[in-house]
């Protein structure tokens, strides 16, 4: 193992040694003044795929390919940023609406219903040598947050009642992992209802409840990759659409080749919440602003649309067209 050497560069020395490594800086001040705020490492990120590759190699020297500016750079970083909050802002509608729909279909169980191991699905509730079950382990956490909430209506409970909160109440203080983790320990029968009146089907047109819990989970890994300001526009996605899901839902029927880069990167997560957010009354506006800005900020960044993931004829494509 190495001993780390390098030493410790001011910012204005950051940007000689861009320019050492031929990055095109227009104005060296404001690129060290950029750098101050935003950070070396972080925009490293972003300038990793404008370097050489080595031949014969997986991977990239320190040398820029000829004519890489550093500005090609800054705006590939602002169109992530700007993708992310389009992201965190489709999650938050999903969050919104699914918290309700959960609270409903489950409340029809009880009140309580998320107490009661027979509301809920068998391996959800089973218990595991040695550990806390699925479902307690989720109770210990949501009833943390139960605790530590100062919302109104929680403190409305203390006051009047026991203090325990219906489920339908309760959703509203779960965040997006609790809320997916309570969406598949529900019965199947529940979860497919659930994803039946999305219009998240399997071939027989039934509820394909299964195909919401992986969306779930993808849409919160995507959340946290969001939230907490990383590189989102050509990552490899840890947590992956499921391609098998999606040959029998008509406008995500593109997507359901596995050999594709789509479920890698981020264009099956954009393609989901398109789908989602047409459900729960959005026109395609969202789409149409992410389509815009992937058409036009992308080549302007003189960056790929299948560093994304995003298929040749892609904007036919029912999600996008409209």
């Amino acid at each position: 193992m190495d001993l780390y050497t390098k030493p410790h560069l001011t910012f204005a020395d950051q940007v000689k040694l861009l320019e050492s490594r031929g990055l095109l800086i227009r104005d060296p001040g404001a690129a060290a003044d950029l750098l101050s705020v935003v950070g070396y490492y972080r925009l490293s990120g972003y300038w990793y795929p404008y370097r050489r590759s080595i031949q014969g190699q997986d991977g990239r020297d320190d040398q820029f390919v000829a004519g890489t500016t550093f500005d090609q750079v800054v705006h590939l970083y602002d169109t992530d940023r700007r993708l992310k909050l389009m992201v965190l802002a489709a999650i938050e509608r999903v969050e919104v609406a699914l918290r309700v729909k959960i609270g409903f279909t489950l409340g029809r169980r009880g009140a309580y219903a998320h107490l009661n191991g027979a509301a809920l699905d068998g391996q959800f509730v089973r218990a595991r040598p040695g550990r806390l079950s699925i479902h307690q382990e989720w109770l210990q956490k949501i009833l943390t947050a139960q605790t530590r909430s100062s919302e109104d209506f929680v403190v409305h409970f203390r006051r009047k009642y026991d203090g325990k909160l219906p489920v339908w109440v309760l959703t509203e203080i779960m965040d997006f992992g609790s809320m997916s983790y309570l969406y598949g320990g529900l019965k199947s029968v529940d979860r497919d209802e659930i994803a039946r009146s999305l219009r998240v089907v399997a071939a027989n047109g039934a509820g394909n409840g299964p195909a919401l819990v992986n969306w779930l989970r993808v849409l919160n890994y995507v959340r946290n990759v969001c939230a907490h300001h990383s590189r989102l526009w050509n990552r490899n996605l840890v947590s992956q659409i499921a391609p098998r899901h999606l040959r029998a839902i008509s406008p995500l029927a593109h997507l359901g080749d596995p050999s594709g880069d789509s479920h890698f990167r981020i264009y099956s997560t954009l393609c989901i919440l398109a789908f989602l957010l047409r459900r729960f009354g959005d026109e395609s506006q969202w789409a149409a602003s992410v389509r815009n800005l992937l058409q036009t900020d992308i080549p302007r960044c003189g960056r790929q649309l299948h560093e994304l993931g995003i298929p040749a004829g892609w904007i036919d494509s029912p999600q996008w067209s409209s």
